[in-house]
């Protein structure tokens, strides 16, 4: 992870047991009902769409209401191309959910700035103090949920940032699995090497919507030592060379001289992002570790050629990686708060459930040595990239922003707008969203 954060996720030892049991112990604080009075309480509870996750979800959700039968769990899934709308309209006029599941960028750049959320209520997660939760936890993990020293969230996932390589079109190309891509023009070299092999889809960005398009371009931009907004959030910063330099490496990717795939051809579907790389059309591509089981469930075929490797680098002496989050939160509006953070609590104790049966990563301290973190496929890949990893930037009106950066894209990829022309047009939309 980033540095002075997380050191070697390989070497933590410390035991996962004591975690799970205080949890677990929150979590039956209200084992004959819902509220202090005993009366029924209905939670509402969304998150996007992602099948492994949905089908856990509704098993806890299953096991909580028998425990507890006074509480009523009403989940529902947000189609993920409709989500990021739907959730902040419904939490700003106040119709939202008590308990919500959201990515620490849309946290840090919308909810937590309009006051949507409330903090972390400790007795009901069955710690005295932020410090005494924090100890469970790896370090820093929980800062994409922070804001003003307060926590409003704890992870219900925890990424870093790999890359995968199809053996099979590696082959039929003459390339070597095991010399993967150690930069982008690596990258495109390979794509050349397997378009010739009649692999044409090489390798993709994924063109879904605005937070897709952002957190990509932040892995980019990591590298390069671009950003979106100066540290002030007072301005835009995408017309400096570093930021350019972030978007040349996509373009010329998408349709420059270092072309790897056909943009146009690449799958939309929110749903299932990976599809290409899942069906064995594309080659290469950035995934994710929840990304890759997903893959594994639904093709195990074409996962049985997949290799995981470092993500390609800038500079690969210097490896800089991403990382992001997921964290569940609840309403400041919620009329049952308490109820909703005991709620929480009992999904965040069943990390090695959602490790083992939906490769969410929850970074509790001792997940890696745990058994249901020794059997995830490229751990050592993984724990590579958390050690160089770092949260995205967020902004002020991030959303705003997310739109910018997509138009950004959009320009330079498909309507050939020259870099700096497009990064201007960008630079200007934020300006204003940021009141410059």
């Amino acid at each position: 992870m980033a540095e002075h954060g997380i050191r070697s996720l390989r070497h933590i030892r410390t035991a996962g047991a004591a975690i799970l049991a205080a949890l677990l112990a929150a979590a039956t604080l209200s084992a004959c009902g819902g509220d202090e009075s005993g009366g029924a309480v209905t939670l509402k509870f969304w998150t996007h769409t992602h099948p492994p996750m949905i089908k856990l979800n509704q098993t806890l959700i299953a096991e909580y209401e028998r425990q507890h039968p006074n509480v009523r769990i009403e989940y529902q899934q947000v189609p993920n191309d409709e989500f990021d709308t739907k959730m902040l309209t419904s939490m700003s006029n106040g119709t939202g959910p008590d308990v919500l599941n959201l990515d620490d960028t849309t946290l840090r750049g919308e909810y937590l700035p309009k006051r949507l959320l409330a903090p972390i209520d400790y007795g009901a997660l069955g710690t005295g103090s932020a410090d005494e939760l924090k100890a469970r936890y790896l370090p820093r993990t929980l800062d994409g949920a922070s804001a003003d020293n307060e926590l409003y969230g704890l992870p219900s996932e925890f990424n870093a940032t790999a890359f995968a390589v199809n053996t099979q079109h590696f082959a039929d190309a003459g390339l070597d699995p095991d010399a993967p891509p150690k930069t982008w023009q690596d990258v495109a070299a390979d794509a050349r090497k397997l378009s010739g092999a009649g692999h044409t889809q090489a390798f993709s960005f994924l063109y879904l919507h605005s937070g897709w398009y952002t957190q990509q371009l932040q892995t980019l931009l990591n590298e390069t030592g671009g950003t979106i907004t100066d540290p002030g959030h007072q301005k835009a910063t995408v017309t400096s060379p570093q930021a350019q330099a972030a978007l040349k490496i996509w373009t010329d990717l998408a349709t420059g001289a270092g072309r790897a795939a056909d943009p146009n051809r690449t799958s939309r579907e929110a749903t299932s992002p990976f599809s290409d790389l899942a069906t064995g059309r594309q080659s290469m591509a950035i995934v994710y570790p929840w990304a890759m089981e997903q893959i594994r469930e639904s093709n195990p075929d074409t996962f049985a050629k997949l290799k995981l490797v470092p993500l390609p680098q800038v500079n690969p002496a210097k490896p800089v990686n991403r990382w992001y989050g997921y964290y569940w939160g609840v309403s400041r509006a919620s009329e049952h708060q308490q109820q909703a953070w005991q709620f929480i609590a009992y999904l965040a104790s069943q990390s090695q459930r959602w490790l083992s049966d939906v490769k969410f990563i929850q970074p509790v301290k001792g997940w890696d040595t745990s058994a249901a973190g020794k059997q995830v496929p490229g751990l050592d890949v993984w724990s590579a990239a958390y050690r160089q990893g770092k949260f995205d930037e967020v902004a002020p009106h991030f959303a705003e922003i997310k739109d910018a950066v997509m138009a950004m894209v959009n320009d330079t990829v498909f309507d050939h707008v020259a870099i700096p022309e497009a990064s201007r047009k960008a630079a200007e939309t934020i300006d204003r969203s940021l009141g410059s």
